[in-house]
This record gives structure tokens, C-alpha cells and sequence, in this order.
């Protein structure tokens, strides 16, 4: 683990195909699809259940240091997991994981990424590359892929919108990889990670008590843990109400066709001086590491409540 937690893209790959290859009884390793300039989406199994959650986190490019959280995340379960460790007295990861299964993709937007420590000239395409360097967007604040399409507004879902010319649903190689994969495992929860407002958010199906229950039962606890306010939004078919809840979202694409609670946590990480940007990374990766390293258990948790 780097001081502040800022891995490289590669760095994340070979860790995670690593861990899989020392826990194997537990672990499995996966590369879920390619990115448009050919980078590879991995994926980690981790559990021994057929009940799947899903930790999802770099779809945008400036989401620096949370697929280093969900990578710290991986190491710390199966550590746990080896050892017979409860995390926080409370998690017994050893049972929990023969019931369930955990699947992490802590890089979606693997280009995005890159392009925020490497700059543009990291995009091997040329016609891409170019295209990028003609923008005006400074590379510390670009969230898309190499094709300068917003993955995280990219997902079929309803009342979707095209803001532009070729900026079709599901367009995208990480949208799709991502798709494939929740179609193939289906799940029973989907949480993404991202750096934004503190905050959680959560959908609403318009005819499922028992999943509605568990929904507001987990963000209502992780509201009270962490000092998070709570967003929820009804999967209803009012456009007018709902057009800004997530249109083109992951967490609502998850929400709507897999029909099981769905996500999105959000952290904020702020450097206004440049000069001390390692020091407040640092200290923002801890922090940030020690509300979140729990929330999938705890997910698991409300789930077998009720």
C-alpha cells in the first residue's frame, strides 16, 4: 500500500490477479472486457456463496482514490477471511463469504484514469489521442473514457437521454462489459463508489416491500455510522419527477432490469493548494478507507435481517 493510497492501473491489475492466485480456495480473477484503447476490466470474486453483491468504482476518471479503497477492501477480507478475523468485532468475514459472493470492479474506466496521472499522451489510439489533446479540459478534471463518452451516463435506462450525435445507450466497451456481467450474475445488491458530495443514494422499486425495507434499513444504519445524508429516489415512470435521478446511471441500469437494491456512495476528496495535495491524500484515503471498508458487510448484514 502506497502512503496515500494512489495506485497505478497496473499496480491494481497485478494485485488483484495476485491476491486471486495466494486465496484461490475463496478468490477468482476475471477480465470482464477491454476499454476503447485496449486496457483490461478486471474483476475479483471473492466468496464461496451464490448470492452476489457487487463493488463497483472508477467509472469516472477523477475518481482517484477509490479503486484504491475497494483495493485495500480485497486484501483486508481475505486476510480476514485466512486468519478468522471479525472485522470490527461485529463482521465474521469467514461466514459471511460461504453464503455470499463478492465481486469487485474497482477499475470500470480504466483510460479515464490513466489520463488523470499520465496526461493525455498515456492514449495509444492516435485518432483518440488527438481528439483528446484539441479539448480544453485539463486532465485532473476529465471523467470520460478515451473516446470522451460519460460512462456513468451511458446505461439503457428508462427515459434515457442523448446529449449529443452517436451517443447511444450502451455504446461504450466498459458499459458493455459492465452489463454483460450483471446480466450473466444477476446479484442482489449493486454499490458504487465515487468521490462527490457526502452522501448516499438509493432507488426505490415501485412494488417490492421487502426489498424497499432492506434498502432504507441499510442507508438509514450507514446514515447513522458515518454521518452520510440519504437521497432516495422511486423507480416510477414520471419523467418530470424523475429526470434527474440517476438517468443513464449504472445504479439506476441495476435498479430497473436486475430489479434489486441498488447504490451510490459518495465521498468527497477536496485539494485547494496543490502544495500540500500528497499530505491531504493521504490523510483523505485514511479517512475515507475507515468509512467505507465495512459497507459491502454491512450490506450482506441487511440483507439476512427480516
Amino acid at each position: 500500500m502506497t502512503e496515500t493510497g494512489d495506485f497505478t492501473y497496473e499496480q491494481i491489475y497485478y494485485t488483484l490477479w495476485e491476491t486471486a492466485q495466494r486465496y484461490h480456495p475463496i478468490t477468482q480473477f476475471r477480465v470482464i472486457g477491454n476499454s476503447h484503447d485496449e486496457r483490461m476490466i478486471p474483476m475479483l470474486e471473492m466468496g464461496e456463496g451464490t448470492e452476489v453483491i457487487f463493488c463497483v468504482s472508477g467509472i469516472n476518471g477523477t475518481d482517484r482514490l477509490m479503486p484504491s479503497c475497494l483495493l485495500l477492501m480485497v486484501q483486508e477480507y481475505c486476510r480476514a477471511w485466512e486468519c478468522g478475523w471479525k472485522l470490527e468485532n461485529i463482521y465474521d468475514v469467514k461466514d459471511l463469504l460461504s453464503h455470499w459472493k463478492l465481486c469487485f470492479i474497482p477499475i470500470l474506466n480504466p483510460d479515464g484514469y490513466e489520463i488523470y496521472e499520465k496526461d493525455y499522451f498515456v492514449i495509444r489510439n492516435p485518432i483518440y489521442r488527438q481528439m483528446l489533446r484539441m479539448q480544453e479540459t485539463p486532465c485532473k478534471e476529465y471523467f470520460c473514457n478515451a473516446r470522451g463518452m460519460n460512462i456513468q451516463k451511458n446505461f439503457p435506462t428508462s427515459y434515457y437521454r442523448r446529449y449529443r450525435i452517436a451517443h447511444e445507450p450502451a455504446s461504450e466497451n466498459e458499459t458493455k462489459a459492465l452489463i454483460r456481467i450483471l446480466q450473466e450474475y444477476q446479484g442482489r445488491g449493486f454499490l458504487s463508489f465515487c468521490q462527490a458530495g457526502k452522501r448516499i443514494l438509493y432507488y426505490r422499486q415501485p412494488q417490492s416491500f421487502s426489498a424497499n425495507q432492506k434498502s432504507t434499513r441499510f442507508a438509514r444504519h450507514y446514515q447513522k455510522e458515518s454521518g452520510f445524508r440519504t437521497e432516495r429516489f422511486t423507480l416510477n415512470r414520471n419523467p418530470g419527477r424523475n429526470e434527474s435521478a440517476g438517468e443513464g446511471s449504472p445504479e439506476r441500469f441495476f435498479a430497473e432490469v436486475i430489479k434489486q437494491p441498488s447504490f451510490r456512495i459518495e465521498l468527497p476528496f477536496l485539494y485547494e493548494d496543490r502544495d500540500t495535495e500528497k499530505a491531504k491524500l493521504s490523510n483523505g484515503f485514511k479517512q475515507a478507507y475507515f468509512q467505507l471498508h465495512t459497507v459491502p458487510l454491512e450490506y450482506i448484514f441487511s440483507m439476512e435481517e427480516g
